[in-house]
């Protein structure tokens, strides 16, 4: 019984080590389980706008059956920040876009989305611009400045909202995770599942 414990604790481990984006919706969606956020594959569905439009479009969007997508957060991951300014701020990797660009895709600081050293999670994404992308994340000091990230060098910066930069939806949680559309099961979960059902089994056949 020890034994099977001990293959139940390292198959959680790996699976928590693990972490991946997941294609969704025949390659439309992409699911990042570790941020919990599902993004549009498609990275200029609405091409240059200013930080007005880009809400109302992401705001508004109804992609398949899914409402209440959002422009990406700048804010780090346990709510701080958000980390940069209107200098140059590389490195910013706990933000959505900024995980995306140094973590999923495994890009560089000062070096273009494109050099990322993660080919299989870059090949996920389609029409995705070397460029700034506006985030859904206020300016504290000045309400007229949004925060957003630049995809041409890994820089999270701000400017003013009647700037024309590119924008991309989220969505938060699996929204078309498989069966049905329903949320998948973490895959821990599955597999301390998995382990207690092979303890009992085990139990058993002793008896």
């Amino acid at each position: 019984m020890k034994r099977i414990a001990a293959v139940v604790v390292f198959g959680m481990m790996a699976s928590g080590a693990n972490a991946a984006l997941y294609s969704r919706d025949n390659g439309k969606m992409v699911y990042d389980d570790v941020l919990k956020i599902t993004w549009l594959a498609d990275w200029n569905s609405i091409g240059p706008s200013n930080w007005d439009q880009a809400n109302e479009w992401a705001n508004g969007l109804v992609y398949g059956v899914y409402d209440n997508w959002r422009l990406p957060t700048s804010l780090n991951q346990d709510g701080s920040g958000p980390c940069g300014g209107l200098q140059a701020n590389f490195n910013c990797n706990s933000s959505e876009m900024g995980y995306m660009f140094y973590v999923n895709w495994g890009a560089t600081a000062r070096s273009a989305y494109s050099t990322g050293a993660n080919t299989d999670n870059l090949s996920l994404f389609r029409n995705v611009q070397a460029d700034f992308y506006w985030s859904g994340t206020v300016y504290n000091s000045d309400p007229q400045i949004a925060w957003n990230f630049d995809n041409g060098r890994g820089r999270q910066s701000n400017t003013f909202k009647t700037s024309s930069l590119y924008a991309v939806a989220v969505h938060d949680g699996d929204v078309a995770g498989e069966p049905s559309g329903d949320v998948p099961v973490p895959a821990s979960l599955a597999l301390l599942g998995l382990g207690l059902a092979g303890i009992g089994a085990a139990r058993r056949k002793q008896a």
